[in-house]
């Protein structure tokens, strides 16, 4: 046991600090190439900033999880996720430098969870090689559930992207959820669903060291999106290597559990400005978490504030890691607490707006 353990910890450690010094290597020649993230009226930040932070820690999560990936019944999958990541990184890479249209990215964002469900539910199965743990009963593409998950992979890219907008954020929530899929794959021996949980959230981690407000680097949309699609792909992959210990719903009832408060605060806001029949394509600052800002609240308060949410949902899922003896289901309270914990933080950007308001008048 500490032979299997001991090249995952060692790999952990080393990814980490491979992250941060790639992220230090790549902020140095982006000053120099004057590849910076200018302020604009949608900005939260006030100095121009290297932007391409994900350009360094991502590569360093695809060569670990390479040299890594454990032999058995997930790795065909396993390695299905890296090259998925891989073809993302790249085409949100060439965003960064050079916007795509939307039409392109979707494209691929689609194509690459068209590649991940189908080798987990659908016609692309035997291409594995026929490993145990497959799911059952797996949706024919076209239909709607087929659709639904395609769009929870396609809507979670996304949203992380869009909730990427101030310091630390992004890479603070990757490294609590990817904890967290770390511990359930120690507790339910998902070797697979451990190593990306505990890679992902290391790589953050590296980030962070100069994400942190005042952030000196900015992750870019080539770490983003991937950190979507990773934290959208880690429920397929515990279903897979799980064996029938764990079924989907469940798996992506954890998985959405993990990253509620982007979700949350993704959803609610996209829902808002689609009924103010606002472009809920074009770029904006009324996300909770950027509202909080311009109302006053540091970038550091306002990430540790979305932390501690991110953290309640670790803590909340540890009921959904195996079967209730009881016969009773978790679920309704987590989410009870859950809407609880979004409507004061709804209240709490509300009230900080107004004395924010108030503030500004008496000036």
């Amino acid at each position: 046991m500490i032979g299997q353990e001991m090249p995952l910890a060692v790999g952990v450690v080393a990814c980490a600090v491979t992250s941060a010094v790639a992220v230090r290597l790549l902020r140095r020649w982006a000053i120099r190439n004057a590849l910076l993230d200018l302020p604009n009226d949608r900005s939260s930040h006030r100095v121009p900033v290297p932007r391409l932070g994900g350009a360094a820690f991502i590569p360093v999560v695809l060569v670990t999880l390479v040299a890594l990936n454990p032999a058995g019944g997930a790795s065909a999958l396993g390695w299905a996720a890296v090259a998925g990541a891989a073809a993302l990184y790249a085409v949100s890479l060439v965003d960064d430098l050079r916007p795509l249209s939307t039409g392109v990215r979707f494209g691929v964002q689609f194509a690459v969870a068209g590649l991940m469900l189908g080798l987990a539910l659908g016609p692309l199965q035997p291409l594995a090689g026929g490993w145990t743990g497959t799911l059952r009963g797996g949706l024919q593409p076209g239909s709607v559930g087929y659709w639904l998950l395609a769009l929870w992979f396609v809507g979670l890219i996304n949203v992380y992207n869009f909730m990427d907008g101030i310091d630390g954020i992004a890479g603070l929530q990757a490294v609590v959820a990817g904890v967290a899929w770390a511990v359930i794959g120690t507790v339910l021996a998902l070797p697979l669903v451990q190593l990306v949980g505990a890679v992902v959230a290391a790589a953050a981690l590296g980030f962070l060291t100069l994400n942190w407000q005042p952030a000196k680097i900015f992750m870019g949309d080539a770490g983003s999106t991937v950190l979507g699609f990773f934290f959208a792909t880690l429920p397929f992959l515990a279903t897979v290597e799980a064996g029938g210990r764990l079924d989907l719903v469940r798996s992506l009832t954890i998985g959405a559990i993990l990253v509620w408060p982007f979700l949350a605060d993704g959803i609610f806001t996209f829902l808002r400005r689609l009924k103010n029949r606002e472009n809920v394509l074009q770029a904006h600052r009324s996300h909770l978490y950027q509202r909080l800002v311009i109302a006053g609240h540091s970038h550091t308060r306002v990430t540790v504030t979305y932390g501690c949410l991110a953290f309640l949902g670790a803590v909340l899922v540890l009921p959904l890691i195996k079967p209730s003896v009881e016969g009773g289901s978790p679920v309704p309270a987590a989410l009870g607490v859950l809407a609880a914990a979004f409507l004061a933080l709804w209240r709490c950007t509300v009230i900080s707006e107004q004395a924010h308001r108030v503030g500004l008048t008496r000036r």
